[in-house]
Order: C-alpha cells, then sequence, then structure tokens
C-alpha cells in the first residue's frame, strides 16, 4: 500500500524575506538558504523530500522571486538519505521529479506551482530500518557546505485493539462496550495520530444509478504525546457509543430516499518522530489569546530551514460491528433518521 506523507509549510515572509531577523544583514553578500521537507517512512513504497532554496535580493521583491522556479530550486544538486548504522552503511540516491505528475499538484498562491520538484526515494516497504538512525545530506555543488539532518527511524506499530487481525475478529459490540483502540511498539515515536475509516453503503431508492459506498474519515486522536513503559510504547484510546452516533449524525445528511448499511471500519495508527514532534510543538508554544502570536522558528538542518523527520504507520482493515450495535443505529433519536436499514 502506498501512502505517502508529505510534510509542506513554507512561509514567504518568514522564509524568503526574513527582515525582522537581527541575524541577517540585508545589505551582505548572496547567498542561498536551503529549505528542506519531508518524512520517510518504511511502512511506504515511496517517500518525497521537498528542496528549494530562498535568498534574499536588495532589487527584486519576495513576491516577484517567490513565482520564478529559477528562484525556488537547485539546478544541479544531490539528494541522498544514508544509514549512520556502522555495520550496514547504505546510501540511496533520490531523483527529482515533478510533483504535479506525481499526484501531488502544488496549489496556486505565492510560489510557483509548475514545475514543482520533489526528490523521489521508492523502496520496497520494509528496506528501511526501524529504530535506526539516517541522515539526509543535501550536496549544492561550488564547494558549499553539506546540509545535512538526522531522524531516526520510527519503529513498527502494532495494533492490539480491536483485534491485531481482523479477519478472525468478533464483531464489535460498540453499543455495549464503545471502542477500545490501542497500540504497542513504535519506538522512536514521540507523538501519534489515530483515524477511523467508516465503510458506508448507501442505496439510492429513487435512482440506483447513484448508488455507492462512502467512506468517512475520522480522525480520533491528533498529535498525541507518546507514553511509554519500560522503553516500549503503550497506549490506547477509547469511544463511547454516543461518540459513534453524535458523528454518524453529523456527518451523513439525512434523506428518506436512501437507505444505508454499515459496512464495516478501518483503524490507521501513525506514529511521528522526535523532530516533527518538536516542530509542531514549537509551533503551538506561542499561540493563543493570551500570547504575543509571534511564532518561533524551529529547524533541525545543519544549514537554512526546514525539518527532516520520521514516521510510520499500520493499517488494520475489515472490522465489523455486531447486530445489536447495527440496531441501536438504526433505532437511536440521534441517527434513526438516518435511514439505515439492514
Amino acid at each position: 500500500m502506498k501512502k505517502i506523507f508529505l510534510f509542506i509549510a513554507v512561509v514567504a515572509s518568514a522564509i524568503i524575506y526574513p527582515s525582522c531577523s537581527n541575524d541577517i544583514d540585508l545589505t551582505s553578500e548572496w547567498k542561498d538558504i536551503p529549505i528542506v521537507y519531508g518524512l520517510i517512512s518504511r511502512s511506504d513504497s515511496a517517500n518525497y523530500i521537498r528542496v528549494e532554496k530562498a535568498f534574499i535580493d536588495n532589487d527584486i521583491s519576495a513576491l516577484e522571486l517567490a513565482q520564478n522556479p529559477d528562484s525556488l530550486y537547485y539546478d544541479n544538486i544531490s539528494v541522498q538519505l544514508r544509514s549512520l548504522n556502522p555495520n550496514s552503511p547504505v546510501t540511496y540516491d533520490l531523483v527529482r521529479v515533478d510533483g504535479n505528475l506525481e499526484g501531488f499538484v502544488r496549489e496556486e498562491g505565492i510560489f510557483a506551482d509548475a514545475p514543482n520538484y520533489l526528490y523521489k526515494l521508492a523502496l520496497p516497504v520494509g528496506e528501511l530500518v526501524g529504530a535506526q538512525e539516517y541522515e539526509l545530506v543535501l550536496n549544492r555543488g561550488d564547494n558549499s557546505e553539506l546540509v545535512t539532518a538526522t531522524a531516526l527511524m520510527v519503529d513498527d506499530v502494532e495494533i492490539r485493539d480491536p483485534s491485531n487481525n481482523p479477519t478472525t475478529a468478533d464483531a464489535v459490540n460498540w453499543v455495549q462496550y464503545g471502542l477500545k483502540v490501542g497500540w504497542r511498539g513504535s519506538n522512536g515515536a514521540q507523538i501519534f495520530d489515530v483515524t477511523l475509516f467508516l465503510h458506508i453503503e448507501e442505496k439510492d431508492q429513487a435512482n440506483p444509478a447513484n448508488d455507492r459506498i462512502v467512506t468517512l474519515e475520522w480522525k480520533i486522536e491528533d498529535n498525541l504525546p507518546a507514553v511509554y513503559v519500560n522503553n516500549q510504547v503503550r497506549m490506547d484510546t477509547r469511544l463511547n457509543k454516543i461518540d459513534l452516533f453524535q458523528y454518524l449524525s453529523n456527518r451523513l445528511e439525512t434523506n428518506p430516499m436512501v437507505a444505508r448499511k454499515f459496512l464495516s471500519f478501518d483503524v490507521l495508527v501513525t506514529g511521528g518522530g522526535e523532530a516533527l514532534n518538536d516542530y509542531i510543538s514549537a509551533g503551538n508554544a506561542n499561540t493563543g489569546i493570551t500570547s504575543t502570536q509571534v511564532i518561533p522558528t524551529y529547524s533541525n538542518l545543519s544549514e537554512g530551514y526546514g525539518i527532516f523527520s520520521s514516521k510510520n504507520s499500520t493499517f488494520h482493515e475489515g472490522y465489523v460491528v455486531n447486530g445489536s450495535t447495527i440496531d441501536s443505529i438504526q433505532n437511536n433519536s440521534l441517527t434513526q433518521d438516518l435511514n439505515f436499514q439492514f
């Protein structure tokens, strides 16, 4: 399964024209500023790293520079990923691709949207080693200093609840016990997201051509801090039956001509590495009604701005709920008008 998490967050005023910094001399000699954003994952078949550049020009405005692809991208650079394990010193070369052709179309805005260059690493799922440190190395040539960053690869996540094998698991009695999602392992992770995917069949009684299966994406945990017990992640989160009824009520439209059936649900647990956690924490550190609204700049690059970190995901699909839960969805006051009939 090819699941890509491409983290891109470039703020033009802070990166292309950081005039408020006391460390930058606007009359100094030209120098490019590397900008790097990317996460690597051993659970993905392709990983993408965004590498761009920024610089200050006293004669051209930042907005004009941002619309010129020649100002955003390096012409001749090499981007590599190196294993820092002395027993297996593997080096991978990343290939430049156009993200617009890879399914990652860049939205129109401040920055030029075509081409949309990314650096791609295509490997078999699992080839990158969990709990091993990797170094990203950017060589700009011209005798410039190498730009580097390191990340500990987040190890595998093991989903324990509802069950580690959906195909043999008992139907979930959500209406009596709620839903518990529990997981273990994932050394190196500092934060977790937990997402459910609910699959619902809809039959249009007025026009069968409109019959379809709807998938609802329900993020139940977002940036949840990791909890380690004896050097291993041991975590769980819980939903009650009312959570399910309220979610369905909020996401589905009432239509007496559409008959619905709850088919199944999937569970996705994703762990994020230390640098990603630090980046998010820095962004949240000084926001809110009592703050100064000055968001600190975080970067783990040896030079420039950006973030290089890791993630890992486990996806289990095909859990079903029991008959009592279906009956409750059909008859409780929050969802009875949604016409779950079978």
